[in-house]
C-alpha cells in the first residue's frame, strides 16, 4: 500500500475547498455516502459517512487523527508530508497538532454545503452530478 493511500481518505474529510475535494477524490466521497443507493444523499448519510471514515482513519483508536495514525508516512516524499501537515493544520481548530472527532466529523461540511445548491440538506442526482463535474473540471485545469 502506498504510504499516503489511507491519508487520501482523511483528506476527503477535510475537503475545505473544492480543489482539495477533487485532488483527494471528493466524487468518491459522494458515492460512498449514499448508503441506501437511492440517488439522494441526505446530510445524515453524509455525516454518517464522515463518522465511519474518521473511525477508520483513527488507527490507534485514541479519538484523534494525527501523523501517529499513518505508520507508513515516514516513507512518503517530503512534499507529501508537508501537504499532510498543512491539511492537519487546516482542520486543527484548537492547534494541538491532531484532529479530534469534533473538529472533523461534527465540524463544517463544505463539500456537502457547496453541492447542496438549493439548501435542503439533501443532494439529489443533479446536485451530485454538478459537483462531480466541477471537480472534474478543476482537475482538468490543474
Amino acid at each position: 500500500m502506498h504510504p499516503l493511500a489511507s491519508f487520501a481518505g482523511f483528506a476527503l474529510l477535510l475537503a475545505a475547498t473544492p480543489a482539495n475535494a477533487q485532488r483527494f477524490g471528493g466524487a468518491e466521497m459522494f458515492d460512498r455516502a449514499d448508503v441506501n443507493n437511492d440517488g439522494v444523499i441526505t446530510r445524515a448519510e453524509y455525516d454518517a459517512s464522515r463518522r465511519a471514515r474518521f473511525e477508520q482513519m483513527d488507527k490507534n483508536e485514541d479519538g484523534y487523527i494525527s501523523k501517529n495514525d499513518f505508520k507508513r508516512l515516514r516513507f512518503a516524499p517530503a512534499k507529501a508530508r508537508d501537504r499532510i501537515d498543512s491539511l492537519i493544520r487546516a482542520a486543527d481548530a484548537n492547534g494541538d497538532g491532531r484532529i479530534s472527532r469534533a473538529e472533523m466529523v461534527d465540524g463544517p461540511a463544505p463539500l456537502f454545503d457547496r453541492a447542496d445548491t438549493n439548501g435542503d440538506d439533501r443532494l439529489d442526482r443533479n446536485e451530485v452530478a454538478a459537483a462531480k463535474a466541477r471537480m472534474a473540471e478543476m482537475k482538468k485545469n490543474r
